[in-house]
């Protein structure tokens, strides 16, 4: 099955977190998208790889993904090694993606740091064909960027705003790192209302950049070449037009 989206996350959530909506609105657009996590997220406070398996798969399944998989990669101790790498090619060959989506390449995190070096490095090391690792060679034409711990200005905007509640419950599903149970979960930064507040805050700002509601920002690199400026959403050109206001 060949795959037009490849997202890839460094723990189960932190796709969700970053480009869900963007995935959610491409899948019911009719493209093939899908999901791979490296790590199962084992060094978590709360939750164990068991349950975090059966969430992912819940959020993927609200989403509308195509396929998820898990790498199962050591959390919190990501490296950008051969040994690591290798599992990532092999999945960007079996799955032959037009696009992969990784995280920021500034972020604090240092796995999500470390996830950006190796989805990057096994995007073109998929390419080379004597390079060796399973699967017919393939090199993603188009790699880019979600925003997830950090924030930079966005090479592109996606209006999310009709999937946004959708969104939220695929991040919801998550529950083991979200809900907070005072009876079996323990307090983190991450099951305090305040995150949930920080995610919907931090799309409501990127959405204020194209005049929408709720938006998801994508870093890029590379140039992008265009071949009819008539081909830009009217939008954009409205903003450009305010601002010379």
């Amino acid at each position: 099955m060949q795959l037009d989206i490849l997202a890839i996350g460094p723990h189960p959530d932190d796709v969700e977190i970053g480009i869900g909506g963007t995935l959610i609105k491409h899948a019911d657009m009719g493209y093939k998208c899908g999901i791979v996590d490296l790590t199962a997220g084992e060094t978590g406070t709360n939750g164990t790889p068991e349950i975090r398996k059966q969430e992912a798969l819940k959020a993927a399944e609200v989403m509308g993904m195509m396929t998820r998989d898990c790498l199962g990669l050591p959390d919190a101790r990501l490296a950008v090694t051969e040994e690591m790498l290798r599992p990532i090619i092999e999945i960007i060959r079996r799955y032959q993606p037009k696009i992969v989506i990784g995280p920021y390449s500034k972020d604090r995190h240092p796995d999500h740091l470390r996830a950006h070096q190796l989805v990057r490095e096994a995007a073109h090391l998929a390419g080379l064909h004597k390079y060796p690792a399973a699967g017919e060679a393939h090199r993603p034409p188009v790699v880019l960027q979600f925003l997830l711990g950090a924030y930079s200005d966005p090479s592109i905007v996606v209006d999310i705003t009709p999937y946004y509640e959708r969104k939220m419950e695929a991040i919801c599903a998550h529950a083991s790192q979200f809900a907070l149970r005072a009876d079996i979960e323990v307090q983190t930064y991450v099951n305090d209302p305040a995150f949930m507040r920080g995610i919907r805050a931090r799309d409501q700002f990127v959405g204020s950049l194209i005049q929408v509601p709720y938006a998801e920002g994508i870093v890029m690199d590379e140039h992008v070449e265009i071949n009819d400026l008539m081909s830009l959403p009217g939008r954009q050109r409205m903003s450009h037009n305010r601002n010379r206001r």
